[in-house]
């Protein structure tokens, strides 16, 4: 399953990827900007450390601009 996350204007900011195990972020260009992994609850980002508890995806958005 795939959800389209869009600015006020309709344009692609990303898109988040559920897989079963987990959630990935990608950016509008298709490059991963983080994983939320459901079973340990953790955020990671694109290199894989731990940014925190639950899902952040949405944060790394306003970061990559």
């Amino acid at each position: 399953m795939e959800e389209v996350l869009k600015d006020k204007y309709g344009m692609i900011l990303g898109r988040i990827r559920d897989n079963g195990r987990e959630l990935v972020l990608y950016d509008k260009y298709g490059m991963i900007l983080g994983r939320y992994e459901k079973d340990t609850n953790k955020t990671k980002d694109k290199y894989g450390l731990i940014v925190g508890t639950g899902n952040l995806l949405v944060a790394f958005l306003h970061l990559n601009f």
